[in-house]
């Protein structure tokens, strides 16, 4: 495994008992779908019953099955300070590493406007399972350059 990105911190589970629901996500959750504050409390239930959910000191992710057979995972992530503007292509792909694992291959999808969600700062990495990829997309051999090359036009980089 290679050094994790520039101010990056594992992982973590969490378990159900450190789950914090604020009042007005429910309120707000009744006011989108005109259902009381309980009946809106049971939709929040019921709709991280069978998701697990990770957080460090950036993130925090939703993984889910999803897909035919509910073999693909799922990975919503959002940072925790709100932030849209902000997001780190490394980042990401660590979030997938340490959740999926390093030999999964994952893929954002920009859908037709008629299956598009856009309700709040998240950003939808899509994993197939083990041993499938997209073979027709991407490249095909490992190509990574980590020394810092700041005055090379069209070849900058960072280093980790």
């Amino acid at each position: 495994m290679e050094k994790p990105p520039r101010y990056w911190k594992p992982l973590k589970l969490l378990r159900p008992s450190e789950m914090f629901r604020r009042r007005e996500v429910v309120e707000e959750t009744a006011a989108h779908y005109k259902i009381s504050f309980e009946e809106a409390e049971a939709k929040l239930d019921a709709d991280v019953a069978d998701k697990l959910y990770f957080v460090n000191n950036l993130y925090q992710v939703e993984a889910s099955q999803c897909g035919p057979g509910n073999t693909i995972t799922h990975l919503c992530i959002r940072r925790r300070d709100g932030a849209a503007d902000l997001r780190d292509w490394r980042h990401f792909q660590q979030i997938k590493n340490e959740i999926c694992g390093e030999e999964r291959e994952g893929i954002e999808i920009y859908p037709r406007e008629g299956r598009k969600v856009d309700t709040s700062n998240k950003w939808h990495i899509f994993v197939l399972p083990e041993g499938e990829s997209f073979e027709a997309l991407g490249w095909q051999e490992r190509d990574v350059q980590y020394e810092e090359r700041k005055n090379v036009p069209g070849l900058r980089q960072r280093s980790l």
